[in-house]
C-alpha cells in the first residue's frame, strides 16, 4: 500500500494509507523555528518569514532528517537544488506527538522505504534503535550505532560517520598542540550520554588513550563506564578523587566533554573544573559553541578543540555516502563550503 506521509518538527512520520487507489499526494508540512514550510511544488516558494522553500515535484527522491535546524536545511536545499540542480529535498521529520518526542526508528525506516529516497541522517536518540530495522550495517554501525542511513535498492544500509569526524579532529588538534602523546596517554571523558560510546571507542580502541569517565553524577558516570568497559573517576561526592583503578595518581594529557554544559558557567556542572585542573593539556569540546570553556582554556593555556573539527569531517562523510556516483568524495568539502557562503551572503543582503 501507498504510505502517507508527513514531515516536520510537529508532523506524523508515518501513516500507511487505507487504500492506495484513488488517495492524493500527501501535502508535506514542516516546522521550521517559527515559520512553517508546506514543501510547494516545483517554483512556488514558501508563503511565511523564517521558512525554507524546498522544491518538490513528483520525481523528487528525499533526505529524510531528524532534526530541522533552519540553517541547515537552507545550506543543504542550496546544495542540492542550486548548485547541483538536483531534484532531491532535505527534509526534517518528526513523531506525530511533537518535535520533542522520540521517532519510532521502524517507521522512520518504513519511510525511507515508502517514500522516493536517497537515505537519512540520524542525530537523536534512535542510533543504535534503528539498527535492527537495516539490511546492512557497517562494522562501526552494528558497533557504536548508525547516523547516516543510505538506501540502494530495496536495502538500506547504515554507517557511522561520528567516530569518523572524533578521531580526525583529535588527531589534528594534538598534533596542532605540540603535546607529545604516547600509547597509554589518559583521557577523561566528561559526561555519558549518546556519543559517550563513539568518544571511546575512538579514544581507547583506534587512538591508544586510557580512558576515564566522570560526569554530573558519580553513580551514572561509574554504571556507564562498566557498559563500556573503562575506568570511572568520582569528582561530585563527599568521597572525590574516588576511582575503580585504586593506587595511582591520576593526570589526563586529554579532556573530552561529551554534555552540554560548557556554553553557561562552568561551576555549575559538578566535577568538570575538577577534571580540568587534573594536569589537563587538551581539551575538545563535542557542545557548540561551548564558548565557557573555551574561555577557560584561553585562560588556563590549554589547547581547545572545537566541536566544529569534528563536525565537518562528519558531515562531509555523511554526503559522499547520499551523493555516491554522483559528486566525487574529494569535491564534497568545497561544495557544501559554497553553499555556506552563498547562505551568508543572502542572510547579509537581507
Amino acid at each position: 500500500c501507498r504510505r502517507y506521509f508527513n514531515v516536520g518538527r510537529s508532523g506524523a512520520i508515518l501513516h500507511p494509507a487505507r487504500s492506495h487507489q484513488s488517495s492524493p499526494r500527501p501535502q508535506m508540512t514542516t516546522k521550521v523555528g517559527k515559520g512553517v514550510v508546506q514543501v510547494p511544488p516545483a517554483n512556488d516558494t514558501a508563503p511565511a518569514k523564517e521558512t525554507v522553500a524546498v522544491r518538490v515535484g513528483a520525481k523528487t527522491r528525499f533526505i529524510l532528517s531528524t532534526s530541522g535546524r533552519t540553517s541547515s536545511l537552507e545550506r543543504y536545499r542550496i546544495l542540492l537544488q542550486e548548485i547541483l540542480g538536483l531534484d532531491i529535498a532535505y527534509i526534517p521529520i518528526s513523531d506525530p506527538a511533537g518535535a520533542k518526542a522520540p521517532i519510532d526508528p521502524q517507521k522512520f525506516c518504513w519511510a525511507l522505504r515508502g517514500l522516493n529516497c536517497i537515505g537519512g541522517a540520524i542525530s537523536r536518540s534512535i542510533k543504535t534503535k534503528v539498527v535492527q530495522f537495516l539490511d546492512e550495517v557497517s562494522p562501526e554501525g552494528k558497533k557504536l550505532g548508525v547516523n547516516t542511513v543510505v538506501r540502494k535498492g530495496d536495502k538500506l544500509i547504515g554507517y557511522n560517520t561520528d567516530v569518523i569526524g572524533f578521531i580526525k579532529a583529535i588527531k589534528e588538534g594534538v598534533a596542532e598542540s605540540g603535546v607529545k602523546s604516547s600509547p597509554g596517554s589518559k583521557a577523561i571523558v566528561y559526561g555519558y550520554g549518546g556519543v559517550t560510546n563513539v568518544v571511546v571507542h575512538a579514544l581507547r580502541d583506534e587512538l591508544g588513550y586510557e580512558v576515564f569517565l566522570t560526569g554530573r553524577s558519580s553513580e551514572k558516570a561509574k554504571v556507564r563506564a562498566e557498559e563500556l568497559g573503562v575506568y570511572s573517576i568520582d569528582l561530585v561526592s563527599d568521597k572525590k578523587m574516588g576511582t575503580n583503578k585504586p593506587g595511582e595518581k591520576l593526570k589526563f594529557e586529554l579532556f573530552v566533554n561529551a554534555a552540554p554544559v560548557t556554553d553557561k558557567d562552568l561551576s555549575k556542572a559538578p566535577g568538570i573544573l575538577e577534571a580540568l585542573g587534573m594536569g589537563v593539556k587538551i581539551a575538545f569540546d563535542h557542545e557548540m559553541p561551548g564558548l565557557k570553556l573555551r574561555e577557560y582554556c584561553q585562560e588556563k593555556g590549554i589547547h581547545h578543540i572545537s566541536g566544529l573539527k569534528m563536525y565537518y569531517p562528519q558531515m562531509y562523510k555523511q554526503w559522499s555516502y547520499f551523493l555516491e556516483g554522483i559528486v566525487s568524495e574529494q569535491k564534497i568539502p568545497d561544495l557544501i563550503k559554497l553553499a555556506e557562503s552563498r547562505l551568508t551572503s543572502s542572510k547579509s543582503s537581507l
